[in-house]
């Protein structure tokens, strides 16, 4: 039996996941790319949101099996604490209006993990099959990602490294700035605007990279690069 535990923890590591191409729900990957999804003989159109695969609240509510949108926005209301920018949105969309005039429309909108954590706190018959049919697409995303393919896990500890360079590089920065400061030294306001400057593309980059490494098991027990990185990508995770 399937944990919802353990669907969470398949959505936030997805790349590592095997899946049955028998099981009913299953997806056409040239459907993905097309942007023409179907659940159950429902037909979902992706919102107009160039970054990824959005659904609208209707059409996750027809998916779940509700009557109304209102079903999956009282779910978000309830639980708005939950969802991050990534997961779900308001934007504009042109929808028909009365005598089916278009007009546009404030439509909140979920990313495929939002979806994902909808359905975890639908209570439709059919909330766990959509639950594993948006694991689905995701992993298919992850699998045909230009990052899966360019980069190797040694590539990538690689670049974890770089990171965590630049990060032990910065906070010597910001630790001898006050020095150099007192000693009016003439590269006092140089390494001033280095700690300023670069601390949020550094920021930027471990949030990127703990996404792509995500699938790296830590093993406390070895000495070896991964190992040894890890906890600091990963700080907030690991404390």
């Amino acid at each position: 039996m399937v944990s919802k535990n353990s669907e969470a923890r398949k959505c936030a590591n997805t790349n590592r996941a095997s899946i049955e191409n028998n099981r009913e729900g299953n997806i056409d990957m040239n459907s993905v790319q097309n942007k023409e999804l179907s659940f159950h003989n429902v037909t979902l159109v992706p919102a107009p949101v160039a970054d990824g695969i959005w659904l609208t609240s209707a059409d996750i509510a027809k998916a779940l099996g509700y009557a109304s949108s209102k079903s999956v926005s009282t779910i978000y209301s309830r639980n708005s604490d939950e969802f991050t920018g990534s997961m779900s949105m308001v934007i504009k969309m042109m929808t028909n209006g009365i005598n089916n005039n278009l007009r546009e429309k404030s439509v909140r909108v979920f990313s495929l993990r939002g979806c994902h954590l909808i359905a975890m706190f639908a209570t439709t018959d059919k909330a766990k099959e959509f639950r594993r049919w948006v694991l689905d697409i995701l992993d298919r995303e992850v699998a045909h990602s230009p990052i899966a393919k360019q980069f190797s896990d040694d590539e990538l500890c690689s670049l974890a490294w770089l990171w965590r360079a630049s990060d032990v590089m910065l906070k010597a920065c910001n630790s001898v700035t006050p020095l150099l400061r007192v000693a009016e030294h003439r590269q006092a306001g140089h390494f001033h605007s280095i700690g300023q400057e670069y601390p949020r593309s550094i920021n930027k980059a471990r949030e990127v990279l703990k996404r792509e490494t995500a699938h790296i098991e830590f093993h406390p027990w070895k000495d070896d690069n991964w190992s040894r990185v890890l906890p600091h990508l990963r700080q907030e995770m690991l404390q």
